[in-house]
């Protein structure tokens, strides 16, 4: 079997850490009903951000060309969502999907700020010793 080179490793745990949020982000928005008394409104705005910030932070690391792809299929996700969550008894809400679409915009630019900060080589001084480069 061929070895995988350490950048093409990163990329595939990118993407498998893509895909475990992604189903995360399924289950509790659609699934998972909190017990405690209704939280504020801008607390599940928050938590919709952080959690497509955390959706595509990932590939926008190790990726290049992530706002062609990533972004468009992160907030098609965000927008399926949103479409059938009354299906399963909850309500539909476009600031839900307007929190999603923050959360992709602020993961795909700190992402990719942090791919570029590590190829620029100001991250650490022995780069080329890990074999880790991000391009």
């Amino acid at each position: 079997m061929a070895q995988l080179s350490p950048g093409r490793r990163l990329k595939i745990v990118a993407d498998v850490m893509m895909a475990v949020i992604a189903v995360t982000i399924v289950f509790l928005t659609l699934f998972y009903a909190s017990k405690t008394p209704s939280s504020p409104i801008l607390h599940d705005k928050i938590y919709h951000a952080i959690a497509f910030f955390a959706l595509v932070f990932p590939g926008a690391m190790v990726h290049r060309w992530t706002f062609l792809w990533l972004v468009p299929l992160a907030i098609g996700f965000g927008a399926a969502i949103e479409y059938i969550k009354p299906y399963f008894g909850r309500h539909r809400e476009i600031a839900d999907l307007y929190a999603d679409i923050a959360g992709v915009l602020g993961g795909v630019i700190v992402g990719t700020l942090v791919r570029l900060w590590w190829r620029s080589g100001l991250c650490c001084t022995n780069r080329l010793r890990t074999g880790l480069p991000l391009t």
